[in-house]
């Protein structure tokens, strides 16, 4: 079963790529999405930021997606952030350390 994820690109301005993800960050939907996510950032400046508000669940391949996207972002010299992290990818993010690798803020 496939699950759903969006990726919209918000503003590129100043430097910095403003990207919101929403949906089930899982196994079928991070492999469906990394190339649209990797192609956003491609020409991100110095900041990406990911909005994550709309995301209701994210399991290892999501957190690893995203820590893939923060090797990348530093290789290419940029930062990336995660802006509004909802309680449930918040709390993986918390136990698997991907706070202290990613600069993070959380909703719940």
């Amino acid at each position: 079963m496939s699950t759903s994820i969006s990726l919209t690109v918000q503003t590129v301005d100043h430097g910095s790529t403003a990207l919101a993800l929403a949906g089930e960050l899982d196994l079928d939907s991070a492999a469906r999405i990394e190339p649209d996510l990797f192609l956003a950032t491609a020409w991100a400046g110095r900041e990406v930021v990911v909005d994550m508000a709309g995301v209701t669940f994210c399991d290892t391949s999501g957190v690893d997606l995203l820590m893939r996207l923060h090797r990348r972002c530093a290789t290419e010299g940029c930062r990336l952030r995660l802006c509004r992290v909802p309680r449930q990818p918040g709390r993986v993010f918390r136990v698997l350390g991907v706070d202290r690798a990613i600069p993070c803020s959380f909703t719940g």
